[in-house]
């Protein structure tokens, strides 16, 4: 078979022609953004071969056009800051770990043809298949197809309270065995392992909550009182901590940690001291809501913290 070239503004693609349809086989190039092109030579793009972008660190977001049919296996594996996929067909066949090592990945948005979802609920499904990749570790449950139907729901939300509610020290085994070149280091100690596993619980949880399409009473419920269990002024704050760390001038997080009562009288100021001078607009956010939720009528006067 002969291999051709197809040029972009900044990068290369190599592919196969046969049978009047097109195989992508390779991308060279450096951009953030990618659009796989719908046609070459007029002839439609229907398949994306294997690993044909594995480990381009710098990609962020590809565009899938809607004649692809079939993607390879490994063809996105590693490309470890991509954040978007967008696919404009939904009926596709994908290979193995096609987006294994994603770690960045947040946005499978899908382009479907006839959908009662709305704006809102596109966007949310987009998250939680997202999560099937780089957090669930589901490849049963990555299907545009079904994605955001209730079955599909109901079996993501039962993976990811069966992840939740298992217990913290299992794997920690595995960890130590996998690196006794280094125990003893923090990295492979006990108690780093445990605060890592609950963060991770911690930022699944604040992903259904976020994104809260379908769910039922009784594990918003579970979820809640996870991250109350884990909040400021409790025996261990990675609920806290995650937002702190990652999600400081998100207001989104704040705002679900003010709705799961994580934030009370009793670790207020908690709060505000952990932020010290950043985030100076999530300060005046959380200022507003004891004033206005708390019950601290004369709080802006008994402070003096420069915003």
């Amino acid at each position: 078979m002969n291999m051709k070239q197809y040029d972009l503004e900044a990068g290369r693609f190599s592919y196969i022609e046969e049978k009047g349809t097109v195989r992508i086989t390779s991308y060279q190039g450096s951009q953030p953004q990618v659009t796989v092109p719908e046609k070459i030579e007029d002839f439609p793009v229907t398949e994306i071969g294997k690993k044909t972008f594995l480990g381009r660190k710098e990609l962020k977001k590809v565009t899938v056009p809607k004649f692809v049919t079939f993607i390879e296996d490994w063809a996105f594996a590693n490309c470890n800051q991509l954040e978007e996929v967008v696919l404009e067909n939904e009926n596709i066949n994908f290979g193995k770990g096609v987006f294994q090592g994603c770690k960045s990945l947040q946005k499978m948005i899908i382009l479907k043809e006839n959908t009662c979802f709305s704006k809102e609920e596109e966007e949310q499904i987009g998250a939680l298949l997202a999560a099937t990749v780089n957090v669930l570790d589901t490849p049963h449950l990555f299907n545009p197809v079904l994605a955001g139907e209730q079955e599909w729901l109901t079996q993501w939300d039962a993976r990811m309270l069966n992840f939740i509610r298992k217990d913290d020290h299992s794997g920690f085994t595995v960890v130590v065995l996998c690196g006794e070149e280094d125990y003893g280091s923090e990295e492979n100690s006990l108690s780093y392992f445990l605060k890592q596993k609950r963060k991770a619980k911690v930022r699944l949880a604040f992903l259904r909550l976020r994104n809260p399409m379908g769910i039922t009473k009784e594990t918003r419920e579970e979820l809640v009182s996870y991250l109350k269990e884990h909040t400021k002024g409790c025996e261990t704050e990675e609920a806290w901590e995650v937002v702190l760390e990652e999600h400081g001038n998100e207001k989104s997080y704040y705002e679900i940690l003010m709705e799961c009562d994580c934030i009370t009288n009793e670790n207020f100021d908690g709060f505000l001291a952990d932020l010290k001078d950043n985030y100076p607009e999530m300060k005046a956010f959380l200022m507003k809501y004891k004033e206005e939720r708390l019950g601290y009528g004369d709080f802006f006067g008994s402070l003096s913290l420069e915003l």
